[in-house]
This record gives C-alpha cells, sequence and structure tokens, in this order.
C-alpha cells in the first residue's frame, strides 16, 4: 500500500490514484461509526474497493522496478534480488511492526499477547486461512508481502532456467493470475467462505498481478498501454459494474463457484486497466487541491495502518467526557474529528517511524548500488 517513488519523481497522477484508494479505505471504515444517514452508510463497502485499487497501483509500481532491475539478474542474481526485498521491507516493515506492538494493548478487541499473535510478523496470519479480527488491516499488507517475496523468486528462477526477462515475466504474470483462480475453485461454495477468501493471501495475489501485468505492457508494449489511456472509459464502466452488483449482492446470491471465481479475476484485471488513465492525469489548476492529494499521497501508507487507531484514539477521548451523546452520535461533528486526528497521526508516524526508515534505506540503497557497478567493472576486466 505504498510506493518507492521520491517526492521529486512522483507521478501526480499516480498520487491521485492513492489518494482515492486510501480515501476510499478511511471514509467506508469510518461510516461504521456514529448515526450517519442510512443511504450514505451504504456505501461503507467501498472500502473493499479502495484496497483493490491499492493493490493494482503497488503492481504497477512494482512491476515496472521489478522488470528493469530483472534485467541485470542474470549477471547478479542475488544482489538484484536481496536488493529488492531490502528495499521493500525497508518500507513496509517498520511501520507494520509498529502497529503490531500498538495493537497488542490497543486493538478493538483488546489486549493480547505477543505469544498469542506472533504469526503476525511472519505474516502467516492469513495465507491459506482466514485469520482472527486481530491487528484486521494487517490482511492485506500480508497479501503485498508475500507477493514482493513470491514473485521475484519466480521471476528469478524463470531467469534462472534460460528464459529471457520479457518471456521470464510473461510466465510468472500468468502464474500469479492462474493460480489464485485455481485455489479460489477449490473452495467450498458458498457466500461466507468467499467473503474470507477477499482476506487470504493465497486466494488475492493476483490482485497484484494485474497491476503487474500493466507494468509489462508500459514496459514492452506501450501502445496498448496508450491504448488503455485512451479508452480509459471501458474499464472504468466495468469497474461502475463490478460495483453495483456488489451493491447489489451479485454474484454472491448466483451460488456458482466459477461465477464467483471469475468476479475475483474480472476485478483484478479491470481496475489494473484503470491505472493507465491514472498515471496519464496531470496537476489541475487547483493548487490546494494539488498539495491535498500529493500530501495524502505521502503519508498514505500511514494513514492506512493508522486511522482505525485514531478511531479508537477520539472514541476513548469522547468517553472520557462523557461526549457520547452529544459528539459521537453526531456524523457532521465527529467525521471531522476522525479525519482530523487520522491526519495529525499518519504524519506524525511517517515523521518519525517511516521517514528514518526511508533515508536509510535510500543511503544502504545508494551503497548497494555501487557495490553492484563495482562488481560489473570487475567481472568486465576479467
Amino acid at each position: 500500500m505504498n510506493s518507492s517513488a521520491t517526492a521529486t519523481n512522483r507521478s501526480f497522477g499516480l498520487d491521485v490514484c492513492r489518494t482515492l484508494a486510501c480515501l476510499l479505505v478511511v471514509f467506508g471504515h469510518m461510516l461504521g461509526h456514529s448515526l450517519p444517514n442510512p443511504i450514505l452508510q451504504s456505501f461503507a463497502f467501498l472500502a473493499i474497493f479502495g484496497v483493490d485499487l491499492f493493490f493494482c497501483l503497488s503492481g504497477f509500481l512494482i512491476g515496472r522496478i521489478l522488470l528493469k532491475e530483472a534485467a541485470h539478474w542474470g549477471e547478479m542474481r542475488t544482489i538484484g534480488l536481496t536488493g529488492f526485498w531490502y528495499r521493500r521491507w525497508m518500507r513496509t516493515l517498520p511501520l507494520y511492526v509498529f502497529y503490531f506492538f500498538i495493537s497488542l494493548r490497543f486493538d478493538w478487541k483488546g489486549a493480547t499477547t505477543f505469544a498469542e499473535q506472533f504469526q503476525y510478523l511472519v505474516f502467516a496470519q492469513n495465507f491459506a486461512w482466514p485469520m482472527t479480527d486481530f491487528y484486521r488491516l494487517s490482511w492485506s499488507l500480508a497479501v503485498e508481502e508475500w507477493f514482493y517475496y513470491a514473485f521475484p523468486l519466480a521471476l528469478l528462477l524463470m531467469i534462472g532456467l534460460g528464459a529471457g526477462v520479457k518471456r521470464a515475466a510473461t510466465f510468472t504474470i500468468g502464474l500469479f493470475i492462474v493460480v489464485p483462480f485455481l485455489a479460489r475453485l477449490g473452495i467450498s461454495i458458498g457466500t461466507d467462505r468467499y467473503d474470507d477468501a477477499r482476506y487470504i493471501v493465497l486466494f488475492r495475489l493476483d490482485a497484484i498481478g494485474g497491476g503487474v501485468a500493466i507494468a509489462y505492457l508500459y514496459t514492452w508494449h506501450r501502445s496498448l498501454f496508450d491504448r488503455l489511456i485512451k479508452y480509459w472509459y471501458i474499464p472504468l464502466a466495468f469497474v461502475a459494474a463490478i460495483i453495483v452488483l456488489t451493491k447489489q449482492g451479485w454474484p454472491w446470491t448466483v451460488n456458482n463457484k466459477a461465477v464467483l471465481t471469475l468476479f475475483f479475476t474480472c476485478s483484478a484485471i479491470f481496475f489494473a486497466a484503470l491505472v493507465p488513465a491514472f498515471f496519464n492525469l496531470r496537476p489541475s489548476r487547483w493548487t490546494l487541491v494539488n498539495r491535498f492529494v500529493k500530501f495524502t499521497s505521502l503519508i498514505s501508507y500511514s494513514i492506512y495502518l493508522g486511522h482505525i487507531f485514531a478511531f479508537i484514539l477520539v472514541i476513548a477521548v469522547i468517553n472520557r467526557f462523557g461526549l457520547h451523546e452529544s459528539v459521537y452520535n453526531n456524523p457532521w461533528l465527529v467525521y471531522p474529528i476522525f479525519m482530523a486526528c487520522v491526519y495529525a497521526l499518519a504524519y506524525m508516524t511517517y515523521l518519525f517511524v517511516e521517514k528514518p526508515f526511508l533515508k536509510l534505506r535510500d543511503y544502504n540503497g545508494f551503497s548497494l548500488f555501487k557495490l553492484m557497478k563495482s562488481l560489473q567493472r570487475l567481472g568486465a576486466g576479467k
């Protein structure tokens, strides 16, 4: 749920995509609080599509990095792979671990112990089985971390077997779209089981794989990528249909395993197909809007992992001062307070948790790059 882009080379359009995805999740969860209008509350389900958009964006961003770096893996396989993992883990793990320990004491379900929740530190909470309600937001991070680990390994294996980077990428992308599809087909039919499937790593890797497929087009088939930009309204229409069908309860009521499985695959493909349209967006003429988008995008990872804890903090303060009836039950009052707290907490965790590790990552990443270039020169001199 993040980007490796720096402040100097960020794409405004992708910042818009990240901001939209982030706010869909936050507003979706926020609508579960207070007493909003029933019509408004009925849109809380959009939070799940915010995560889908995050997955596709992440796949596109990470895919571009991987497909570019994989061109050098034939000569420096271990260094290239470990360098990629180092940068990803320095980006994602510090904040994840920070909120893991916060959750042990302040989770919605109450305090728990490290021994009971140790599996969360190795992302085993939902690999092929439903997770508990503890640190519930971490389900999507588990999907991403397993993708970061498994996709480059599969890509490197294909390169090691003699495939060129392009052919290896084609096979690996296909693998990460087909395997989740087949895994979902093996689920015992039932609405509850498919609701669980949405939060299981093995069943959702294709959501990120779709984004990598778009990165593949960007890298080697730019004309097709540009067509997706030109005909942006086609995937948008399919995405709108997926959202409307979900709102109406379809295809869960169809009770057909193949249809349900295909629904997930179509969601991954069509959400990913929207990424080129976002990529092509340029800043608006409204400076404040542009600043808001860039700032929200910058701290989006902190917003995603921290917004539930911001809600918990606000509710605790409201209850402490006996303001439940007058403040919490009034969405026009409590929602602005929620959002202010979400942004304040996210900015603090970005400054004091994310940013120091990003600086360390970039410094060591630069040193690693110099080492790789030195090894190349040594190899060329033999």
